[in-house]
């Protein structure tokens, strides 16, 4: 969990005036889903992320860990705050590759091609709230 809330630090630190202020929270939606690696092994992204923007604002984005059976859960910071979930809307994903795991261990660069680590190009987008299971279908190198 220390690398997933780094992340979502880091994409708040990065995009100034993300929020108003107030104590209003935006609706969310439970948003789980899965990784699949067609011609290689999906316990090879675990540790790594999927980063979702939404369309209609690129300053909202919800993140979530890739598990060792490519099954991950979207977050969403919102004014210093950790929602379950994300914003309804359709977005554009992308896979964050993660350096080392939540106990410091070093991880591997995911086997996929360099088109999956950005949204322009990916081929991936999901839509909130999911009308049935969410896959993200990548290719191994």
């Amino acid at each position: 969990m220390r690398s997933h809330r780094a992340i979502l630090a880091i994409t708040l630190l990065a995009m100034p005036n993300l929020t108003g202020c107030g104590p209003d929270q935006p609706k969310t939606h439970p948003v789980t889903g899965k990784v699949t690696l067609a011609g290689g092994n999906v316990k090879q992204l675990a540790g790594h992320y999927v980063e979702a923007v939404l369309d209609t604002d690129p300053l909202v984005r919800s993140s979530g860990i890739i598990g060792p059976d490519g099954g991950f859960t979207l977050e969403t910071l919102h004014a210093g705050e950790i929602l379950k979930g994300a914003r309804e809307g359709k977005y554009q994903v992308r896979i964050v590759r993660a350096e080392e795991d939540d106990n410091g261990q070093k991880l591997r660069k995911p086997p996929i091609a360099n088109q999956y680590f950005q949204f322009q190009g990916s081929g991936l987008s999901l839509t909130v709230p999911a009308t049935n299971d969410l896959t993200l279908e990548l290719r191994s190198r």
